[in-house]
Parts: structure tokens; sequence; C-alpha cells
């Protein structure tokens, strides 16, 4: 059985600067490559927060979206095959205040499953 081995750079802001600043972003990227055994795996993580104007509207709002992608290849070399599975995954969440010179960023709820 061949096992996976992940590794990647996560770059996150504290959360004192979170309400500071207008938009946090990180991003987790790996891979690994087994030649002999035919394995290959990739995955990307990413998540992305910060304020926005609604262009029909013109009220602020606050949106964050977390994105996960991962890709497995499998090559069969006895019988002459290629395994690919693509997993694609983006979860967003936008709130809109009403009053937006009231509206501070501390009043917004956060995702909590990234």
């Amino acid at each position: 059985m061949t096992k996976k081995a992940y590794c990647g750079v996560i770059t996150v802001a504290p959360s004192s600067k979170i309400n500071v600043s207008d938009q946090v972003q990180s991003e987790v990227k790996s891979s690994y490559n087994d030649q002999y055994c035919g394995v290959s795996s990739n995955f990307t993580k990413s998540y992305n927060e910060g304020d926005f104007v609604d262009r029909r509207s013109g009220n602020v709002g606050y949106k964050q979206e977390a994105k996960y992608t991962s890709t497995d290849k499998y090559v069969d070399k006895a019988q002459g095959c290629t395994t690919v599975y693509k997993t694609q995954l983006k979860v967003t969440k936008s709130v809109y205040t009403k009053n937006s010179a009231s509206a501070t960023k501390s009043s917004y709820k956060r995702l909590n499953y990234y």
C-alpha cells in the first residue's frame, strides 16, 4: 500500500489584525509524486475574506470564500490505464448591511467550518 505525504505553507493573519485589515488571504499548496508506484497527488486550499460594495444596490457587505481542490492520479502500468480523481469545493458567505455607516467587521460571523 502506498502512503501519501503532504507538505505546504500557510499564511494566516492573527485575529487581532482581522478587524483592522480590509482583506485576509491564506493559501496552502502541496503535491506528492511516487514514480515507482505511479501515484501522484496535489491539493490546494485557499481562504479569502474582506469588505465589498454590491454593484447593484451600493450596499456595503462582507464576503468570505473558502476553496479546496484535490487531484489524485493512479497509473496502472500493467494494464495500461490511468485513473484521475478530482474534487473541488467552494464555499462562499456574504453578509450585507442595511445601514453601512453603523456596521463594523466585528459584528459579522465568520466561517467556522473551514
